[in-house]
């Protein structure tokens, strides 16, 4: 199952990029710097804020966007999956359901401010399923109800989002190589028109810091600029309460319930 999902993924987006080689004129090159705060209440409850410089297709400039969110995670996996959480830098096992909504306030930068603004609403569930030898397979769903440019057009879409990662230990240092497919339809064009790869890396740096790293390809058939190749680049930052860190300590002490980390 492991092998034909990486097949799947693989030749998914060799297929896409494949196809759209021979189209330079229409392809654009992007550099995506983001910050993501996480602020974690209990072992379940989290906060979070996503703050990426980006560019979307309703938009030609660059674009600052803000996302506030909450999350709450809950459910054992049938297999257990040991994760040293780059929040915490601890082992601990992780939960297989997880949903999350928020808010997504964007506008353009600069001297083209007022060219692009959106306001968004979003939910999304997320299916985490631990695999053989360590691959952690993961399912997204989300809805975006989103109110675009200066008339507040209204519009939704849906993206499903199929990813598989494998973190690597040594020490205290984890590394987690991952790849996924995304995706998306849109009801401005009742159809599929976005599919988004990407192919990265997140390491963590000490107990609060983590740096991701990855390449992204997006095609979509309703833009002028339909092949979007970008370099992004993710700073993330830790912290957590009181509550959350004394959980999270009892959790290693001896005595407890801890799964093997061989598994």
């Amino acid at each position: 199952m492991r092998r034909n999902l990486f097949v799947t993924l693989f030749v998914l987006m060799m297929s896409l990029n494949l196809t759209h080689t021979g189209i330079a004129q229409n392809s654009s090159f992007e550099f995506w710097p983001e910050t993501d705060i996480w602020y974690k209440l209990t072992p379940s409850w989290r906060l979070s804020a996503f703050i990426p410089i980006t560019k979307y297709n309703e938009s030609k400039y660059r674009d600052l966007n803000i996302y506030l969110q909450v999350d709450f995670a809950w459910g054992k996996t049938k297999r257990i999956a040991l994760r040293r959480l780059v929040d915490e830098n601890r082992v601990q096992q992780m939960k297989s359901w997880l949903v999350r909504g928020g808010f997504m306030e964007g506008w353009s930068l600069g001297e083209n401010a007022g060219t692009y603004t959106e306001d968004m609403l979003f939910a999304e569930i997320h299916k985490r399923v631990p695999l053989k030898g360590g691959v952690l397979l993961s399912n997204r769903f989300r809805t975006d109800l989103r109110w675009v440019g200066n008339d507040a057009n209204f519009s939704y879409r849906f993206r499903y989002r199929i990813m598989l990662e494998k973190e690597l230990t040594a020490g205290r240092s984890s590394i987690i190589p991952y790849v996924n497919a995304e995706p998306y339809w849109d009801s401005r064009y009742s159809t599929v028109n976005r599919i988004r790869l990407i192919g990265g890396t997140t390491v963590a740096w000490g107990p609060r810091l983590a740096y991701e790293a990855n390449i992204t390809y997006q095609y979509d058939s309703h833009y002028d600029t339909a092949n979007l190749y970008a370099f992004n680049f993710i700073l993330h930052v830790y912290f957590e309460t009181a509550r959350a860190k004394t959980r999270a300590e009892s959790y290693e002490q001896p005595g407890y319930d801890q799964p093997s980390k061989s598994e």
